[in-house]
This record gives C-alpha cells, sequence and structure tokens, in this order.
C-alpha cells in the first residue's frame, strides 16, 4: 500500500529541492491512514496463524480436553483486538487528520519557496515565464513587458491558462498592470498578484470566446504554484483533514442544506466518515473470527482456515464498498455503510463461535451448517407430524 502511493510522489520529489525531507513528510502522512487498514487484516491473520500453530502441535486439544470452551479460548484474543481498535481509531480519527494538516503546511512553505524563487530569479521583463504549475495536467505561461524597480508594479501582462479536460479548462488574463502583494493576513503569508484593468478570455464550445472586462483580479501565487505538489486523492483539501468534533459539526450543517438530498460530495462526506468508525471497530470482531477459523484438526491442512479469512475480508469490505455506492446513488440512507459492516460482522462471529463451541476442530463449516440444516428439517417434520 505504501509503495503504491509512493509512484505518485515520483514528480513531487523531482520538482523539491528538498527530496529526503519531503519523503520523511510523505512517509508520515501516509502511514496513518495504512495503519487504520492494515491493523485489523493482521490481527484477524495472526489470531489465525498462532491458533492453527497451536493445532498442529496438538496444544489446542489438550486446552479443549481439559475443559477449556471456545468462549475462554477467544477471550485474550478478544482483548488484544479491543486494544488494537483504539490504536487504529486513534490513527483514524486523530493521527490522519494532524498527519494531513502537516501535509498541506509542508506543501504551502515548498509552494512559498518556489515563488520567491520565481520572482527573483525567473521573472523577466518580454520573457515567457512557460514551464511552471504543472500541477494536474494545468499549464500556465506568464508574460510582463515591463518591471518596475523592486519587482512590485508591472505592465503589459499576460496570463494564459491551459487547464485539464474536464477541470478549469483554458483561460486567459490580459491586464494593464499588476502589483505584487504580500499578504500575511492568514497568519502564514501569502503573494497575491494583483491585476488592474484587464479582460478574462473564455472559451466557449461553439468556438467563440466569452470576455469579462474587471477593474481588479487577485490571484494567490502560492496557491497557484502549490498545484504542482498535488498528488491525487491523497490531496484532497476536504473535510478529512477535520477532527471528530469539527467533523461532526460539519455533517450536521451538511444535513441541513437543502441540497441534502442530492449533493453526492456531502454523502461521500458521510460515509467516509462512517468508513474511518467501521475499519477500526472490526479489530473486536476478527481476532475471535481468526481463533474460531484457525482451530482445526491437525491432520487437515490449514488451506481452508485461510481460504475462510480471505473469504471474510472481502465479504467485510465488500459490504462497505456496497453501503457507500447505495449512499451515494441515494437508494439507502449514509448509515448503512456504518450499520451493515458491523451487523454482518457481528453476526460472522456469532455464527462461528457457535460452530466451534457446538462441534469440535475436526469439523468443517460445511458439516456444521450440513448438519444443523438436517437437524433443522428434522425438526420441523417432527412438528408437522
Amino acid at each position: 500500500m505504501f509503495l503504491f502511493r509512493l509512484l505518485s510522489l515520483t514528480d513531487y520529489l523531482v520538482l523539491t529541492q528538498e527530496g529526503v525531507l519531503s519523503l520523511l513528510m510523505f512517509v508520515i502522512f501516509v502511514v496513518p491512514n495504512i495503519l487504520k487498514l492494515t491493523l485489523p487484516l493482521s490481527l484477524l491473520f495472526a489470531s489465525a496463524i498462532v491458533v492453527v500453530r497451536m493445532s498442529g502441535d496438538r496444544e489446542a486439544e489438550a486446552w479443549m480436553a481439559s475443559g477449556v470452551s471456545i468462549y475462554r479460548f477467544s477471550r485474550a484474543p478478544l482483548v488484544l483486538g479491543i486494544f488494537f481498535a483504539t490504536i487504529a481509531a486513534a490513527s483514524a480519527l486523530v493521527m490522519e487528520p494532524y498527519a494531513r494538516q502537516q501535509w498541506r503546511k509542508f506543501k504551502w512553505m515548498h509552494a512559498r519557496k518556489g515563488v520567491e524563487s520565481l520572482l527573483e530569479n525567473r521573472l523577466r521583463e518580454k520573457t515567457f515565464v512557460s514551464d511552471l504549475f504543472q500541477g494536474g495536467g494545468t499549464k500556465i505561461a506568464l508574460y510582463v513587458d515591463r518591471i518596475d524597480q523592486g519587482r512590485a508594479g508591472f505592465k503589459g501582462v499576460f496570463l494564459g491558462i491551459n487547464g485539464q479536460a474536464g477541470q478549469q479548462g483554458s483561460q486567459i488574463l490580459t491586464a494593464e498592470s499588476g502589483q505584487l502583494i504580500k499578504d500575511s493576513e492568514s497568519g502564514s503569508y501569502d503573494y497575491l498578484f494583483e491585476l488592474r484593468n484587464g479582460r478574462l478570455h473564455q472559451p466557449l464550445s461553439d468556438g467563440s470566446w466569452n470576455v469579462i472586462s474587471f477593474d481588479k483580479f487577485k490571484i494567490s501565487l502560492v496557491n497557484m504554484f502549490q498545484k504542482q505538489f498535488e498528488i491525487g486523492q491523497f490531496d484532497a483539501n476536504d473535510m478529512r483533514s477535520f477532527y471528530p468534533a469539527e467533523y461532526v459539526e460539519e455533517l450536521r450543517q451538511l444535513r441541513n442544506r437543502s441540497d441534502w438530498g442530492s449533493n453526492q460530495r456531502s454523502v461521500r462526506d458521510h460515509t467516509y466518515f462512517y468508513e474511518q468508525i467501521v475499519v477500526p471497530l472490526s479489530c473486536l470482531f476478527f481476532p475471535v473470527i481468526g481463533v474460531c477459523l484457525g482451530l482445526q484438526d491437525p491432520r487437515r491442512r490449514a488451506g481452508f482456515a485461510y481460504l475462510g479469512l480471505m473469504a471474510i475480508i472481502f465479504v467485510f469490505y465488500a459490504l462497505i464498498m456496497f453501503g457507500q455506492q447505495m449512499a451515494v446513488k441515494f437508494v439507502l440512507p449514509p448509515e448503512v455503510s456504518l450499520y451493515l459492516p458491523m451487523v454482518s460482522l457481528f453476526i460472522m462471529m456469532i455464527v462461528v463461535l457457535f460452530w466451534r463451541h457446538r462441534h469440535p476442530p475436526s469439523t468443517n463449516f460445511s458439516e456444521f451448517v450440513g448438519y444443523e440444516g438436517s437437524n433443522a428439517l428434522a425438526r420441523f417434520h417432527r412438528r408437522e407430524g
């Protein structure tokens, strides 16, 4: 998972001059997101592998022969699951928002250094600067006819934006004059490029141009320069950087909006927050399920146990994705992405616990289902008779 995210960082490491520091910050940024996903899976497989070894060494038989039930056998993994659920929840709800906030600050500082380097070394009169701001498929060209002393004022400004298809699109800004303003109102200073007495040219689908005149037009150079450091979905400037209290308050406001029933972005924000809760809580159920599947006859191979683990993982994450898609399409409420996986996982745990309590490790799950089904059918026939 980490290497998959690292591939998207290649361009960023090339663009920045502090490759090692950038890589370290990226590691800190992605680890909480990976940790919340890998802890439950690691716990599930760890509990199964330990019990498979105990079954192979006949230690599990000694426990069962001494009167230890599967319920008592599962106490220690359950306590371990509570501990890891706490870690995974802290990683998802606290560490991940903090890492996202720090990553955005780190990007902002790099972008500001890039703007300062541009203003000092590359911006010249009557010279096109066309190889900058190339993040996310967007290319920007800047031309200035005359620069005042001190680089505070400009004359004859041309700014061309060639946006990626389906996003902002192409735009051309021309202005008689411009001024560079150093803004520090937000606490982290920015460079604002204020264009005066200009026109904004936007192409239309029929081949013509829409021209809008303006007296003043402000552009954040740092924010624009920051786009070349974007790394896809991991750089989304959204609610994922909110702590739980802020997130819940924002969700409450989204539900009160008039477009709640048709705004997919709001529903996605809801389902993402529920995912941050569901995945860590799976640590409470996975170790018990792993113990029940790993406890088996030592004469049997462990392949079926691991196959069962993979099936459990597939069903769990498929239910999460199913709930999210149904919510985004407004078929089911967003809460279904929270309750459906948790209830299903709880039922799975109860079923496998009942299986191992009623039948010895020599019984496969398919045999248990057939046995219980035949008993239920026999009871039904006796009642009917």
